[in-house]
């Protein structure tokens, strides 16, 4: 029984995945957002995530949040923001499947978060905690981001990559195009 149900599981649960940074790639990124106020999607990115939940994608976002290390915003005000987020991209049925994050950086001003991490892009280990967790068809997922850090950790990875672009949603479709030929 337990290889078969072992099989049944893998057959619903895994998935391709998109793996996302935020500022950047989901919102205009002016700099540490943390405030609600400052958040606006980019162009296509409503429906670039209505399209990946059609395909069936696991969606995940990927964020180095050193505003928390430098003392610019708290995590309250981080998981506030990535709250209010969930609500509301509920209500349009669009939902990220995790939200990783590292409030880590080695020259930051409070103390707790001042220090290297390999959580903290280029470094892997927030796509290796969702990899741990999830059933992922690693080949046929691919990783969005906006910084040469993001490249590597999706290369460290073994993650298609492509740079954020003006049309999330045609861009998606791109990706999709790649990743499962």
């Amino acid at each position: 029984y337990f290889n078969k149900s072992a099989s049944l599981l893998k057959k619903y649960f895994e998935r391709r995945a998109a793996f996302l940074d935020r500022d950047g790639v989901i919102n205009y990124d002016y700099g540490y957002v943390h405030k609600i106020k400052d958040f606006k999607f980019k162009n296509g990115v409503l429906r670039g995530l209505k399209y990946l939940i059609k395909k069936k994608y696991y969606i995940f976002i990927i964020t180095n949040q050193a505003g928390i290390a430098k003392g610019i915003y708290n995590e309250n005000d981080f998981k506030k923001l990535h709250l209010y987020l969930k609500r509301s991209l509920s209500k349009k049925k669009i939902y990220f499947n995790d939200v990783q994050y590292c409030p880590y950086h080695p020259k930051g001003k409070i103390k707790i978060y001042r220090k290297k991490s390999s959580l903290r892009k280029p470094g892997n280990q927030m796509i290796k905690n969702i990899l741990k967790n999830w059933l992922i068809i690693k080949k046929k997922s691919f990783m969005i981001g906006d910084k040469i850090s993001d490249e590597n950790c999706a290369k460290k990875s073994n993650l298609f990559f492509s740079y954020a672009n003006i049309d999330f949603f045609k861009q998606i479709k791109d990706n999709l195009k790649w990743v499962n030929n």
